[in-house]
């Protein structure tokens, strides 16, 4: 689907959310789009980039933004496309990207008025990319926020469910550190190729996009290191309940074995001592007891019980 608005009279922003092949057509016959620009800036697993087509004069962008799914909760990376061709501008993305243009149209909203008249399509972009990099840090900071909560409830049994929590934060953030790196090398990309020919303000407003990835990626470090940490922590936790368990069972195993050896050598056809009484099965029982304990005694003296 294309939309068509225009911004100011440097601006007119087309707008493609989940291109089809008619839409295809469109850009490529009334806006003069290639294959190649069209190819990089719709593949769903393109890396983030910057190209520039000398001949056409256009500009192209790949960006990675963090998109809470709709189906679960969990926060994943997915690229959209920018492209600026003299006054037009273009944004291309998919229906759960959509936001990217709303937030565009809110940066247009709360521009003032001597600003938006004087608002070029690469100021649109530096201002779009920039709100696109802070976002990560919300994320970050709900993904530190579930750790931190997990990690209070670490003195109690480990369980599935904060196994699986732990999982899809590990998960989360190896998305959120590919994106903000490869996102930081393509702005390191667009510093030394393009911004001399920006202006003070606009190089001012990409090296801030470049701050503030920078600050992104250091912060999910932070948080994958943390999170990594508490799933050792839990990994331990388990290993020692695992332990604990095993221990368990090979005290309860050698204990029943001792009742077997007592009541299997009185019950072979051999003289034993005490088997003529009418008390041998209580002098038995006895014998198994003190038997048991002999065992358990053996296993404290070689400290099997501690931890």
């Amino acid at each position: 689907m294309i939309k068509i608005e225009k911004i100011n009279d440097n601006i007119n922003w087309i707008k493609t959310i989940d291109c089809r092949p008619a839409d295809k057509e469109i850009l490529k016959t009334e806006y003069h789009l290639n294959n190649e620009m069209l190819y990089y800036a719709l593949d769903r697993h393109e890396r983030p980039r910057v190209e520039y087509y000398d001949d056409e004069g256009v500009l192209l962008f790949i960006f990675d933004v963090a998109e809470p799914t709709r189906f679960n909760g969990d926060v994943s990376a997915e690229p959209i496309g920018i492209i600026t061709h003299g006054n037009m501008l273009f944004t291309f993305t998919a229906d759960k990207t959509n936001f990217v243009n709303e937030l565009i149209s809110s940066i247009v909203k709360k521009a003032s008025k001597e600003e938006f008249e004087a608002m070029q399509p690469i100021d649109v972009i530096n201002k779009t990319l920039y709100q696109l990099s802070v976002q990560y840090f919300d994320y970050i900071n709900q993904i530190n926020s579930v750790r931190t909560n997990i990690q209070r409830n670490l003195r109690g049994k480990a369980n599935k469910s904060a196994i699986n929590h732990l999982l899809n934060l590990q998960t989360d953030l190896v998305y959120f550190l590919t994106s903000l790196g490869s996102n930081n090398d393509m702005i390191n990309d667009f510093k030394r190729r393009f911004t001399m020919d920006l202006t003070e303000d606009q190089k001012a407003a990409v090296e801030d996009i470049s701050i503030e990835l920078q600050q992104g990626l250091s912060m999910a470090e932070m948080a994958n290191a943390a999170t990594q940490q508490v799933a050792s922590a839990y990994s331990n936790l388990l290993d020692s309940d695992l332990n604990n368990t095993i221990k368990f069972l090979t005290v309860f195993s050698l204990i029943l074995s001792v009742p077997n050896i007592v009541f299997g050598f009185y019950g072979e056809n051999v003289k034993l001592p005490f088997m003529d009484k009418p008390s041998a099965w209580i002098i038995t029982i006895i014998i198994t007891i003190i038997f048991i304990i002999i065992v358990l005694l053996f296993l404290r003296a070689n400290h099997f019980f501690k931890n």
